[in-house]
């Protein structure tokens, strides 16, 4: 039966972290399109760009390096990347009004950039 000293190494992975770092960095994103565009659809589109789309992709081509330091670095720089990318093509597409189609837009390009940016830093 593994104890609980086992428990804090298989918690503090570079995955968990930057995972956890992601979702935190997500509600803030939220939060400020939230109060700048007034859509919630656009928050949303955030939220899981920033806390599903980025942390998966930096995961999946193995971005996030063995270290917990590095996985919190990398991740805050790339949250920050994905979100700037976002909320200016958000602003490109639609200027104040945050529809659904434009958020998913939106959406869809910063997804797609993201994961380009990591398949050329791979």
């Amino acid at each position: 039966m593994p104890s609980i000293r086992d428990l804090r190494p298989r918690l503090l992975t570079p995955e968990n972290v930057g995972i956890t770092v992601a979702i935190v960095l997500s509600v803030a994103g939220a939060y400020a399109i939230q109060l700048r565009v007034s859509a919630g659809v656009a928050a949303f589109f955030g939220l899981i760009v920033l806390g599903v789309s980025t942390p998966t992709t930096l995961t999946s081509h193995g971005l996030l390096g063995t270290r917990v330091a590095s996985a919190v670095v990398r991740t805050g720089a790339a949250c920050t990347a994905t979100f700037v990318i976002y909320v200016g093509s958000l602003i490109v597409f639609s200027g104040r009004d945050g529809s659904l189609l434009d958020a998913a837009v939106a959406f869809t390009l910063t997804a797609l950039a993201v994961e380009a940016a990591a398949r050329l830093l791979n």
